[in-house]
C-alpha cells in the first residue's frame, strides 16, 4: 500500500535552489532551472516585443493596442536575471539586449518627474546596474543609435552609450529630489561601462563635464559628507575613457581641455575649517533669504539644479544653491534609502 501522508509531504517540501537554499515558490524554482538556448530566445524576444510596445508609433490612431504593464515586465525581467544567471549571460551575448535598454531609458526619462512612479525608476536603474557589471554590456553599447523614439532630449548622432549618458544627465538635472539616492547608481553605471566606450559624441561629452562642474563646486561638495563620491565616480569614468579608449574619444578630451579650469579649481579646493564655515554660513543665508520670498522649498519640489535658469555658456541648468541646507537635513534618510535599495558596486576594469 502507498503511504498517502508521506507522498503528500514530499510534494509540499520546498525544492533546493542553485545556491542550496530552499525555495518555497515552485515557479521561481523552475524559472531558475531553465537552461536551453531556444527557451532563452523565446523569453528574450518576448521581453523585447512587449517592452517596445509603448514606443510603437503609427499613422492610424488606435491601430496598435498599447500595454500598461511594463513595470511588471521589468520586475519579471529582473527576477529572471537575478534567479537564472544563464539567462542573464545569454541576454548579454545577444544583440537584442539593446532592444531592452532603449525602452528602459525611455521609461526612466518619462517617469523622472512623476513621484508616483519612483518604483519604476528604481527597478529600471537596478536592471541597468546589474547589466553594467558585465563586459558584454559595455561593448554592445558601442552600436550606433539609429532608432528615434519620442524623448525630450537633445538631438545627437552617436551610439547607445551616448543615449544612456544623455538620459542619465536629464534625470539628475531635472528629476525629483527623492531620486537623489539613485545618483550613485547612475554614475556607477557610467563608470562600469566607461572602459569599453570607443567613442562619445560631443553632446554626451558636454553632459558629463556639466555634471562634473556641478558636483565639484565647493558649496555642493561641502554640503554633505557623501557628496564627494559623485565627483569620484566621474573622475573614475574620465580616467577609464582616457586610459583605455583615448584614440576614439577626441570629443571628450577636447571638452576636458575646454573645461580645464574646473579641474584646476578642484585641485586647489580649500579644505580648512574656516572656508567650510564660511560656505555653511553662506548656504544658510541663501536659504533663509529664499524662504522670506515665499519660495516653495519643500522636499517634494526641490532639486539640485534650477531648470528655469540657464547658463549662458552651454545652455545647461544652473545649480540650485538653496538645495544644500535641505540636503544636510535629509542626508541621513537618503543614505538609509540607498543602503536599503541596493549597493552600487563597481565592475572590474579591463587589463591592457
Amino acid at each position: 500500500s502507498i503511504d498517502q501522508s508521506s507522498s503528500t509531504t514530499s510534494l509540499n517540501k520546498p525544492f533546493p535552489t542553485a545556491s542550496g537554499d530552499e525555495c518555497p515558490n515552485l515557479f521561481i524554482n523552475y524559472l531558475s532551472r531553465i537552461h536551453r538556448d531556444d527557451d532563452f530566445n523565446i523569453l528574450l524576444k518576448g521581453f523585447c516585443r512587449l517592452l517596445n510596445n509603448p514606443l510603437i508609433q503609427t499613422y492610424l490612431p488606435g491601430s496598435c493596442k498599447k500595454i500598461g504593464f511594463y513595470q511588471e515586465l521589468l520586475i519579471l525581467f529582473w527576477k529572471f536575471c537575478d534567479r537564472n544567471k544563464k539567462f542573464l549571460y545569454h541576454a548579454l551575448k545577444s544583440s537584442e539586449i539593446l532592444d531592452l535598454v532603449v525602452p528602459i531609458l525611455y521609461f526612466l526619462n518619462d517617469a523622472r518627474s512623476d513621484t508616483s512612479r519612483i518604483g519604476l525608476m528604481h527597478i529600471g536603474v537596478f536592471i541597468l546596474l546589474l547589466l553594467s557589471g558585465e563586459r558584454n554590456f559595455g561593448v554592445r553599447l558601442n552600436k550606433p543609435y539609429a532608432t528615434r523614439i519620442p524623448m525630450d532630449i537633445p538631438v545627437f548622432t552617436g551610439t547607445h552609450a551616448d543615449l544612456l549618458i544623455i538620459v542619465f544627465h536629464k534625470i539628475i538635472v531635472s528629476a525629483h529630489q527623492r531620486l537623489q539616492p539613485l545618483y550613485d547608481c547612475l554614475l556607477t553605471i557610467i563608470v562600469n561601462i566607461s572602459p569599453y566606450l570607443k567613442t562619445l559624441s560631443m553632446v554626451s561629452s558636454n553632459k558629463l563635464l556639466h555634471l562634473f562642474e556641478a558636483f565639484s563646486s565647493p558649496w555642493f561638495l561641502l554640503a554633505a559628507s557623501d557628496n564627494h563620491h559623485l565627483v569620484f565616480f566621474l573622475l573614475e569614468a574620465f580616467n577609464n575613457l582616457i586610459q583605455y579608449q583615448f584614440d576614439g574619444n577626441a570629443n571628450l578630451v577636447y571638452t576636458i581641455i575646454r573645461k580645464r579650469q574646473v579641474f584646476f579649481s578642484l585641485s586647489n579646493l580649500a579644505t580648512d575649517s574656516q572656508t567650510i564655515a564660511k560656505l555653511s554660513v553662506r548656504n544658510a543665508n541663501t536659504t533663509s533669504t529664499s524662504s522670506k520670498k515665499n519660495i516653495d522649498t519643500s522636499t517634494n519640489k526641490q532639486t539640485i539644479f534650477q531648470t528655469n535658469l540657464k547658463s549662458p555658456a552651454n545652455d545647461e541648468p544652473q545649480l540650485n544653491k538653496d538645495f544644500s541646507l535641505q540636503q544636510q537635513q535629509s542626508n541621513s534618510s537618503s543614505t538609509v534609502l540607498l543602503s536599503n535599495a541596493m549597493i552600487a558596486t563597481l565592475a572590474e576594469t579591463p587589463c591592457k
